[in-house]
């Protein structure tokens, strides 16, 4: 039988194109760390997360924890994720409660309700999100007015 030379092995082959690749993915990683702590140290940035502790000197416009201009950058961080979780939480809840009552619809033995039903997620389900999310945003921006010139129940209706 004859032995197969090793630079036509697939097993040899394999092993050595994946000790290349990573020595590859090292070389170039240790490159980009060394050439941007230089360039960082060149212009005097620093590094690091100190920045968390200064003064972030911006307002958040609502927030689930008390928040300042005078907090500091890690506390906008925190009331960002919380912000986040609540409006994540939200639509959670609003989703199930919309694809239940459009499934539940969908299965209806009324053809009307059925039909409008299967309308309905045969439109949205092939919309990408960012598509339907600027659809929404133009037609309210659109068609409702600007914030001055919205009216005003003190102003109009009680005169």
């Amino acid at each position: 039988m004859s032995r197969i030379p090793l630079w036509n092995d697939a097993r040899v082959r394999g092993i050595f194109y994946q000790v290349f690749a990573l020595g590859f993915v090292v070389v170039v990683g240790y490159y980009l760390v060394t050439t941007t702590m230089r360039n960082l140290d060149t212009r005097h940035i620093s590094s690091g997360f100190t920045f968390l502790e200064r003064n972030a000197a911006f307002e958040i416009g609502e927030s689930i924890i008390p928040y300042t201009a005078a907090s500091s950058y890690g506390h906008v961080l925190l009331a960002g994720f919380l912000n986040t979780l609540k409006v994540g939480f939200i639509g959670i809840i609003l989703t199930v409660v919309l694809g239940t009552g459009i499934g539940i619809a969908r299965l209806s033995k009324n053809w009307l309700i059925s039909r409008i039903a299967a309308g309905y997620i045969e439109i949205f389900q092939d919309l990408p999100i960012l598509l339907q999310l600027f659809f929404w945003y133009a037609l309210f921006y659109e068609s409702l007015p600007a914030p001055r010139n919205a009216l005003s129940p003190v102003g109009s209706f009680f005169v």
